[in-house]
């Protein structure tokens, strides 16, 4: 199936691409909103809950939809970096946003690795109370990194470097605030709930708290609904359970944007795409997007590696264990590695094997 130019250019509002004749849908369209499905897999990777006030406005200019199918149509990206050494590492920082508490603690840290030659994708999520050393000797908790370095993600990406031994090429950060409006402009999600939840105190809009639960097994969930449940984290488990929450939810999302088709659902895409640009940041420009589409469009999501590095403590193997310490002079829980407080080894060889299954250790 093919389009000429000039149908093309009323899809993209009145761009002009004039002197390109013919390109093929897969070629064009999926490329197009290859975009808008790394968004969504984004989004189900880094909802994270709302630990509170104002979100600060990107530092990166919005990405244009008429460069984006520029860039798709004409092929002009340059290599990604990472490509030389076949891997290629992108940091994803989830914040809560605005009216939620602690609006810019990156709660959700995901490393997602991309191995070209083998078509390979991994997800390594690291909890937000791992403790890590600060420049000036001190002591903080890993999430709040981003809001120390005054919104700026690069003391983030230097230290998750330090604790997994590998470079971050690219960043992606995403707040929570456009949850509900992209669920709902999907038409909900079906998701398949692990285990039992049952929040009896919730954080609700006024200050206070409520009940929130949902039985096990697959739920249709509204955007509101999903809000609430990638957020929970009083039930069994606590952060744990709510870190494999959030890869439900990336499977869910993933599914729902793959079995979309991309002409049919134009205007849900394009919604989309519109609703998710106001709630990110990323150093990945319009080519580097081409690029990924080039990669990411032969992996096979069906053997994508999650591997999450935790110290819940039904879990024997967990490389992390819990204490309380005190921060700022607030006694505080923490994670630390089993093998010594900053010992970071272990985390190290996980995200070091994580395209080998029977490497990872934890």
């Amino acid at each position: 199936m093919s389009f000429t130019a000039s149908r093309l250019s009323k899809c993209f509002y009145g761009a002009s691409l004039a002197g390109i004749h013919k390109f093929r849908y897969d070629m064009g369209m999926r490329k197009l909103f290859l975009f808008i499905i790394l968004l969504g897999l984004a989004a189900g990777a880094v909802f994270a809950y709302p630990a509170t006030t104002a979100r600060t406005e990107p530092k990166e200019k919005p990405l244009s939809l008429a460069k984006l199918a520029f860039h798709f149509i004409t092929d002009t990206s340059a290599p990604l970096k990472g490509q030389e050494r076949d891997r290629i590492n992108i940091l994803f920082l989830g914040m809560s946003g605005v009216p939620h508490p602690a609006p810019f603690l990156t709660d959700t840290i995901i490393l997602m690795s991309i191995k070209p030659s083998t078509h390979q994708l991994g997800l390594l999520s690291l909890p937000r109370d791992l403790l890590v050393k600060t420049a000036n000797g001190g002591q903080t908790k890993i999430n709040s990194l981003y809001l120390m370095n005054k919104k700026d993600p690069a003391l983030a990406m230097e230290k998750v470097s330090e604790i997994t031994g590998q470079p971050i090429d690219y960043y992606f950060t995403f707040d929570i605030g456009g949850v509900e409006t992209i669920v709902d402009t999907l038409g909900g999600l079906n998701v398949l709930v692990p285990e039992d939840v049952n929040d009896p105190a919730f954080p609700s809009d006024n200050g206070g708290t409520e009940k929130f639960s949902v039985e096990k097994g697959w739920r249709y969930f509204d955007g509101a609904t999903v809000q609430k449940y990638l957020r929970t984290r009083h039930s069994q488990g606590g952060d744990f359970a709510r870190m494999r929450q959030q890869q439900a939810v990336v499977e869910a999302l993933r599914k729902k944007i793959f079995g979309m088709h991309m002409l049919y659902d134009f205007p849900t895409l394009f919604s989309l795409y519109r609703e998710l640009t106001p709630h990110i940041q990323s150093d990945i420009d319009e080519s580097g997007i081409q690029q990924l589409y080039t990669i990411a469009k032969n992996i096979s999501y069906d053997t994508v590696q999650h591997v999450t590095i935790d110290g819940d403590p039904r879990d024997a193997v967990a490389l992390l264990k819990s204490k309380t310490i005190t921060l700022s002079g607030i006694p505080a829980f923490v994670l630390v590695p089993k093998t010594g407080d900053f010992d970071y080894y272990g985390i190290a060889d996980a995200a070091a094997n994580i395209f080998n299954e029977s490497g990872i250790t934890n």
